[in-house]
């Protein structure tokens, strides 16, 4: 047999023993994986946020947004999508700025409700999370619309500085800075305001207990909304206006000499039994501060702006509710500096509680429904719920 006639079908052999060879090769390698594209996001994303992932996920689909949002052009450049994350409420999407975009220009009610009409979901929120940066927050579910149950209290370890009193929208628990902060809490009629105070007391409980705090309630409605808590309290008063104010008075007197007991000894006094943080509750200090007598207006003023002024330090919080929270009904209100706004009738109810430009900063208090949402609040940009109801059985948070 001639050489010629023999290479065909030894190269035919060699060149299936390679194929072999190779596949036994490929066999034992592990797979290489496909890249995953848009199509596979939005196919995985759930059927309310499909729109979304698209629009948020693919370049194209993105600057479109922009620019029928009027949030960037051609001409002026785009904002850039740079992450987008699965949260309880739905998504985070944060996004780098363009160039001469101000905070305003994203959080305007009318560029937030076109943002959610072009994706179809049901609300947007923004919220600056770096100068030059903003994170867009795409709103499906209402995570404060379940019952959460009352933290339960057992020992005295209780963080006077930072009392459990409910959840945020995220799930972690929002806790109330009581010692060394004075409080006010503002909401129409309904809006569960006296609940918030029944949560803070049950946040309390086992300090009281042990007599590391003293509770002093203030109840102009006659003891009807607060009489429950008068077992737990050192001083109650609630049937006129000459024993509610002459209480106030009375604390005033007792911190005044609390400061002469502190005085070259300590700066910041710890809460023992034996010096108590002494915590008074008023509801509705509107009753007092605006629709008594004037010769009473001028005694609480008086009393109730030197607790407030010179009660941090020698352990006197405040805790005050009120429906309207204008100058006329609480005219020391800077005196006031943590505050929570549960659902109020106005915007520019939101600007007395929370401050100018507070509805842009996502404090929207005046769009908290009548119906379904009682409990839900407002604690600077923040928004949660707290157990309402006695403190052993709430139901919201």
């Amino acid at each position: 047999m001639s050489l010629a006639t023999m290479l065909p079908p030894l190269a035919a052999i060699a060149g299936g023993v390679g194929m072999a060879a190779r596949m036994a090769y490929w066999s034992r390698q592990k797979p290489v994986p496909r890249e995953e594209t848009v199509a596979d996001w939005v196919a995985a994303a759930p059927v309310e946020l499909k729109t979304s992932i698209l629009v948020f996920c693919d370049r194209q689909q993105e600057l479109m947004l922009w620019s029928e949002l009027n949030l960037g052009s051609i001409k002026d450049g785009f904002p850039t999508v740079l992450n987008v994350e699965y949260t309880v409420h739905g998504l985070d999407v944060d996004v780098q700025m363009r160039g001469g975009h101000k905070l305003s220009d994203w959080t305007d009610q009318n560029t937030l409700d076109a943002f959610a009409q072009y994706i179809s979901v049901p609300e947007v929120t923004a919220l600056s999370s770096f100068p030059g940066f903003i994170r867009v927050q795409v709103r499906v579910a209402d995570t404060l619309a379940d019952p959460s149950p009352v933290p339960l209290m057992v020992a005295d370890d209780v963080d006077l500085e930072a009392v459990a009193s409910g959840v945020f929208e995220d799930g972690e628990t929002w806790s109330v800075p009581v010692q060394g902060r004075h409080i006010l809490i503002a909401g129409g009629m309904g809006a569960g305001k006296s609940s918030l105070l029944w949560s803070l007391v049950n946040g309390m409980g086992p300090a009281i207990r042990s007599g590391r705090v003293d509770l002093r309630v203030i109840d102009p409605k006659g003891g009807m909304e607060l009489g429950f808590l008068e077992p737990l309290c050192t001083r109650f008063a609630c049937t006129g206006e000459e024993e509610m104010v002459g209480l106030l008075e009375e604390t005033v007197k007792d911190l005044q000499e609390a400061t002469q007991r502190y005085r070259g000894k300590v700066r910041k006094p710890v809460p023992t039994p034996e010096n108590p943080l002494v915590v008074t509750i008023i509801d509705e200090a509107a009753a007092l501060s605006a629709f008594s007598t004037p010769k009473m207006q001028d005694r609480f003023e008086r009393a109730h702006g030197l607790l407030l002024s010179q009660g941090r330090a020698p352990l006197y919080s405040v805790i005050e509710t009120v429906i309207d929270p204008s100058k006329e009904n609480v005219p020391q209100r800077q005196l006031l500096p943590y505050r929570v706004g549960m659902r109020m009738d106005e915007a520019a109810q939101v600007a007395m509680i929370h401050g100018q430009g507070a509805r842009n900063r996502g404090s929207y208090c005046d769009q908290i429904p009548h119906t379904t949402t009682r409990g839900v609040l407002r604690a600077g940009r923040r928004q949660g719920r707290f157990p309402a109801g006695s403190g052993v059985h709430g139901h919201r948070c």
